[in-house]
């Protein structure tokens, strides 16, 4: 075996250690016990005084995913749901939480979920990690007007409060529901394309904070719309990460190439309403 063999069989070797090392960090993270659907369905319930009821002890325990809503950190008003729910495609469940009767009202949704590689997942993590990424320096904002973008989808004041209120060790998962601008032809691809753009600076800065993605994906059909919902939205797409700490999220302003990524978001949302959760 010459020495450019031998050289180049290490090089393989290393390559293939990193590649299994990636992969296997990244299918350790919280997504792909979700992303083992394909598609799931995603259900907020609004229940305003805690129940032994049998559809929603049955909805808990087919959950793959569970939360409660803390507040808003985007959008006007109060929570109007209390709890967030990501179940497999079983439409049965659908049937047995509509009859439930201490569900004051209820939204689900089936979602096509966006794939994102268990090895890009495993990149962003381990970046964090060894400190190839980390939790940019600075002052966290105090008020809205030190965040740069358009005030209709950021944080209200009050919002950056709570999360600075809420015990610093506290994991906020945030759930970001999206409505697209569209075109005049009715079309949201663009608007779809510019906030993907957005997306994908977001992705790493959350990482970067310490943050893990959870899900993201376009709803493709609404199995049980909201009765008495104060503010109805026919929303595009829905999205989560869950951040280490309740103002890490604030952190990601300090980061520059998240920064610029602010007009495209700003550029592809219509609107967007985002709640701070507790999963559970």
């Amino acid at each position: 075996m010459t020495i450019l063999t031998r050289l180049f069989a290490a090089l393989l070797g290393v390559i293939l250690v990193l590649v299994g090392s990636l992969w296997t960090v990244g299918s350790q993270q919280p997504s792909r016990v979700i992303y083992e659907q394909e598609t799931i369905i995603f259900v907020a319930i609004r229940q305003t005084e805690a129940s032994d009821d049998d559809g929603l002890t049955a909805l808990s325990d087919n959950a793959i995913w569970k939360a409660r809503a803390l507040f808003p950190l985007i959008g006007d008003g109060e929570n109007y749901w209390s709890d967030y729910f990501i179940l497999p495609p079983d439409y049965g469940s659908i049937s047995e939480l509509k009859s439930a009767s201490q569900i004051d009202d209820i939204y689900a949704a089936e979602v096509q979920l966006i794939d994102v590689p268990s090895i890009a997942l495993g990149m962003m993590r381990i970046q964090h990690l060894i400190g190839l990424s980390k939790r940019p320096d600075g002052e966290l904002p105090d008020s809205i007007e030190e965040v740069d973008g358009r005030l209709d989808i950021l944080p209200s004041n009050e919002a950056i409060a709570r999360s600075q209120a809420l015990a610093s060790d506290t994991q906020v998962t945030m759930v970001n529901f999206l409505e697209y601008i569209p075109a005049d032809d009715g079309s949201k691809t663009q608007a779809r394309q510019a906030y993907g753009r957005y997306g994908q600076e977001a992705f790493k800065a959350v990482h970067g904070v310490g943050g893990q993605f959870l899900f993201a994906g376009r709803i493709k059909a609404v199995l049980v719309e909201a009765q008495n919902e104060p503010m109805p939205v026919i929303w595009d797409d829905l999205a989560a990460m869950i951040y280490p700490d309740p103002t890490a999220i604030f952190a990601m302003e300090q980061n520059p190439d998240y920064r610029r990524s602010l007009g495209d978001r700003d550029e592809g949302l219509r609107r967007t309403r985002v709640v701070a959760s507790k999963a559970y």
